[in-house]
């Protein structure tokens, strides 16, 4: 059959010809289009790497000069300070509430700021990026977040250690990259402003952002670090094993607008952390998806009619062709499976065509490299070139089949059933 499809197919090169050129435009387009949707759709899917399935955010704000209620005593950082860790308290205190922490500053898993500084060992002048995310000791802030514990020290002990302002806890792939161990407690990295910091331990890699890949992290002991308690504080809370979040929500927003009140600050919203992770992909991922789901779409809708009206025009004009075939003893199936096959030989010819040309771009320009721009430690199919460009085209190719083949098969079946005497009554 296959000797009989590529005579076919060259039978018909030129009015073959258009259809091929269709094809290979589209796999070009499908690489542009498809490539961001492939490698943040990779990317999404890979572990957070900390329990977030039972967490909740809940953001505070603070009164303004002039509101009921605003005390201008409580303006002032102590009492701010004070107001904050006795929310925080009476959170603990919730039915439902297995712990409760701080969580402080616009970076943190799965927010929408990030910060970022530069480290490097000591004898060697390589700076290498992380990101920073602060956190308040004696708050239960690596247990309550869920994060694997590394080597050494557990979730509790360093939620607990007595930090000096310059120590720090680095993820493992942080460990990794800066000092070639994931063993790192009492080890010591030069800031980019040339102050030593010592480790104190270490927790698992984990996404600093659901649409990321992991990247090294650095926590740092909220001692230095200056925070507007009006706009970026919180308090994540992570519920009892078993709970409901629906049904936690439903009894916990009500008390909060009643209770979560000190000072000038107040609960202002309370939001399952899948929210959290939703609110940030609706600002980078999702428009990304949106478009150019709907571009693919596009086109490969217009493959699909383009496919069906070239094979129903073929229809009339093949029709003594397959009479022919039927008269010789060729069944329906076999008719289905010649023309199956001479679309897949013609897409994937295309493909491999267009992709080639393609290649010639990405060679200059590079391949997507997601919404992550730090690197990761980690290497992933779409870290490297080779296994990226074979695994998307692979994955377009598999597309482009399916459409094709599809646009095929209606024209293909209505074709192979017509009677010889009726296909060849005109000869």
């Amino acid at each position: 059959m296959l000797r009989l499809i590529f005579k076919n197919l060259w039978a018909r090169r030129r009015r073959n010809g258009w259809l091929l050129a269709e094809l290979v435009l589209v796999s070009i387009v499908s690489w542009v289009v498809l490539d961001p949707v492939i490698v943040v759709s990779h990317d999404l899917n890979l572990p957070t790497g900390y329990d977030d399935d039972r967490l909740c955010l809940v953001s505070l704000a603070a009164l303004s000069p002039g509101a009921p209620g605003y005390s201008e005593e409580g303006d002032s950082l102590s009492r701010l300070k004070d107001d904050y860790l006795h929310l925080l308290r009476r959170v603990r205190d919730f039915e439902g509430v297995e712990r409760a922490t701080a969580v402080l500053g616009f970076c943190y898993p799965g927010s929408h700021g990030n910060a970022s500084t530069m480290f490097h060992v000591e004898n060697d002048s390589v700076e290498r990026p992380v990101l920073v995310m602060y956190f308040l000791p004696h708050t239960q802030f690596f247990e309550t977040y869920g994060f694997r514990p590394g080597k050494g020290r557990t979730l509790e002990q360093l939620s607990d250690y007595d930090y000096a302002p310059n120590d720090m806890v680095l993820t493992e792939d942080a460990g990794l990259s800066f000092l070639g161990t994931e063993d790192v407690a009492g080890k010591r990295v030069l800031r980019a402003d040339s102050v030593y910091c010592t480790v104190v331990g270490a927790v698992g890699k984990f996404k600093a952002y659901s649409d990321w890949r992991p990247v090294p992290v650095t926590f740092r002991p909220a001692y230095n670090a200056s925070f507007n308690l009006k706009e970026d504080a919180r308090i994540l809370i992570r519920l009892r094993e078993g709970a409901s979040m629906e049904r936690f929500l439903f009894g916990f927003r009500p008390w909060m607008v009643k209770n979560l009140r000190s000072g000038n600050l107040f609960a202002r919203t309370a939001s399952p952390y899948e929210d959290v992770f939703a609110e940030r992909e609706n600002s980078t991922s999702t428009p990304l998806y949106r478009r150019n789901v709907a571009m693919a779409v596009f086109f490969l809708a217009n493959l699909c009619v383009g496919v069906v009206g070239t094979f129903w025009f073929q229809t009339r004009v093949r029709r003594e062709e397959v009479g022919v075939m039927l008269s010789y003893g060729a069944t329906p199936g076999y008719i289905v499976r010649l023309l199956l096959g001479e679309g897949a030989v013609l897409t994937v010819a295309a493909s491999l065509l267009g992709f080639l040309l393609y290649l010639q771009y990405a060679l200059r320009e590079g391949l997507n490299p997601g919404l992550c721009w730090m690197e990761s430690v980690d290497v992933y199919w779409v870290s490297g070139f080779a296994s990226h460009f074979l695994v998307v085209s692979l994955i377009i190719l598999a597309i482009l089949l399916a459409v094709v083949l599809a646009g095929i098969y209606i024209p293909a079946r209505n074709i192979s059933r017509i009677q010889p005497t009726e296909a060849l009554r005109d000869e």
